[in-house]
């Protein structure tokens, strides 16, 4: 039976043979996250042309996106007057994407998680 790896809060990490996004944690019962691992092969894309968001625009290649990153940090350069420095981040790496945006996971879930409050009491003040 396979096990699932979750992280409390309180706790830590934790297996569960319980397959869902969160689930209670079985020390505290505190809502713990399902902790997901994705694989990402970069050389998969090096000569496939997509349509990528990083950039804004479609790159034949790695290299056309490597080119675009360049006139992307260079165009921020100029027209900041100072050194950029441009990193690559997966959407996929929700650590990486906060810690770009300057929050963190936690604060962009709570976020997400008030977002959907006004939302649901929008709706239902319709």
């Amino acid at each position: 039976m396979p096990a699932y790896l979750y992280a409390c809060p309180e706790h830590g990490e934790f297996e569960h043979r319980i397959s869902g996004d969160q689930i209670e944690c079985p020390v505290c019962h505190s809502l713990s996250k399902r902790m997901f691992a994705v694989q990402f092969n970069k050389s998969s894309l090096k000569h496939q042309g997509r349509f990528d968001s990083v950039v804004g625009r479609y790159v034949a290649n790695d290299r056309e996106f490597t080119q675009a990153l360049r006139e992307g940090q260079a165009a921020q350069e100029a027209k900041l007057g100072m050194e950029v420095k441009l990193e690559q981040v997966d959407a996929r790496d929700h650590h990486g994407l906060a810690e770009l945006h300057g929050h963190s996971v936690d604060r962009r879930a709570e976020v997400a998680e008030q977002t959907q409050r006004v939302a649901h009491d929008l709706a239902a003040a319709r």
